[in-house]
Formats: C-alpha cells, sequence, structure tokens
C-alpha cells in the first residue's frame, strides 16, 4: 500500500468521520489522514493482538487504537512523558532501532510521522523484520512531496535533525525493507502530490502512507 494525502478537504472528511465513530482525534489535524488509514488496515484483527508503536511520543496513535479496542498495546519512544504508566498500554524509553523486544513479539508495528527525524532505515527496516511475527503488518508514515525539499541542518525538530523524503527516497525505502523480508501489502503506483495540506518550518508538504507485510 502506497497512499498520499491529497488535499485539506481531505483531512477535515476523515476527521468529521473519526468523530462521528466517537474516536478520538490527533493533536496535528493532518495526521488523523494517517490513523484512518491505520483503522482501516487493521479493523478487521481481533482486538488481542500485540501492537508496538515505534516513535511514540505524545501517545496519540496508542490512545487512538486503544479507543478502537485493541488490549495489547505497546510504545517506544526515546523520551517518555509522564505518565509513564497506563492502564491502556505499556510506554517504554529507548532507541526504535535497538528494542528490547523478543524476536516475533508483535502483529503490528506503527510508526507515524517518525523516520523522518534522525532515524536509519537500514537499522529501523531490520528491527521491523526481527519483531514481526510471520504475516505481521508494518504501518509506516512520513513527510513526502515528490521532488526534493532541501532542509537546513540547522533545524532540529525535537533535538533530532528533519527530512522530507523525495519520491526517489521512499522508492529506496520501499527496496530497503524489501531486502529485510517486508514486502508492500499492495503494490500500486506512486500517486500524484496534489496540494501540500501540510506546512511546518515553512516548508509546504504532505504525508504518505506505506504499509508491509512480513512474508515467512
Amino acid at each position: 500500500m502506497i497512499q498520499v494525502l491529497s488535499d485539506w478537504q481531505t483531512v477535515q472528511a476523515v476527521t468529521e468521520k473519526l468523530q462521528q465513530r466517537g474516536l478520538p482525534t490527533h493533536l496535528t489535524p493532518q495526521k488523523n489522514w494517517d490513523q484512518g488509514l491505520l483503522a482501516q488496515l487493521i479493523e478487521p484483527f481481533d482486538r488481542q493482538i500485540s501492537i508496538l508503536d515505534m516513535g511514540c511520543g505524545d501517545c496519540c496513535t496508542l490512545n487512538f487504537l486503544a479507543a478502537l479496542g485493541f488490549k495489547n498495546l505497546h510504545g517506544i519512544d526515546l523520551h517518555i512523558k509522564e505518565p509513564q504508566v497506563s492502564d491502556r498500554y505499556q510506554l517504554f524509553e529507548g532507541d526504535l532501532m535497538h528494542t528490547p523486544f523478543a524476536d516475533a513479539a508483535y502483529d503490528v508495528l506503527t510508526s507515524i510521522s517518525v523516520i523522518e527525524h534522525s532515524v536509519n532505515l537500514d537499522a529501523f527496516f531490520a528491527e521491523a523484520d526481527r519483531l514481526l511475527k510471520p504475516n505481521g503488518i508494518l504501518f509506516v508514515t512520513t513527510d513526502y512531496w515528490e521532488t526534493k525539499i532541501p532542509i537546513d541542518s540547522a533545524i532540529k525538530p525535537f533535538g533530532l535533525s528533519w527530512q522530507i523524503f523525495s519520491k526517489e527516497e521512499i522508492q529506496e525505502a520501499i527496496d530497503l525493507a524489501q531486502a529485510h523480508g517486508l514486502s508492500l501489502i499492495q503494490e500500486t503506483a506512486f500517486p500524484t502530490c496534489q496540494e501540500p495540506p501540510v506546512s511546518w518550518y515553512n516548508r509546504d508538504y504532505t504525508f504518505i502512507a506505506l504499509a508491509f507485510r512480513k512474508l515467512t
């Protein structure tokens, strides 16, 4: 699966749909698109499956998954904000590229708006492959525009580097994931960017979502 957020109207429509279902919405409205796609992807799954949010940040995705009824939820991030204990999920402070979890521990891995910040993709996909059970799913979203948008190295959100992936770089990431045993759930052509519904640090861009399955 490869999908690109096309416009602000899509953000509004997805947000309204989530609100109508009584689901929590994201602190950043555009990321409701990401979470709406995630809901579609895993809605049919048993609520007892094990899920790890890689780069859980403010726990918006974990709260969303809990509201969907999923019970076995973990999150890992470099810095965990208080509270560190929740009856809805377990949080761990650490490096998502080198986690303390057992091999084949998870049915689903999520990583929403994370890999653009100082993440080594080779290490990330290797860890995802290690953590996933056979047929497990990795859902990733990140900042995107078809052509390269340069970012000054002095810009460091959260104290980390930042990049907006180009089409060429996303294809390289897909190839790297496949080299680690993760294949796109559905082979699709790259959607065309229409308008940039996201603006941050004076850069205008969009989001891209990728879903992989571990085949072995």
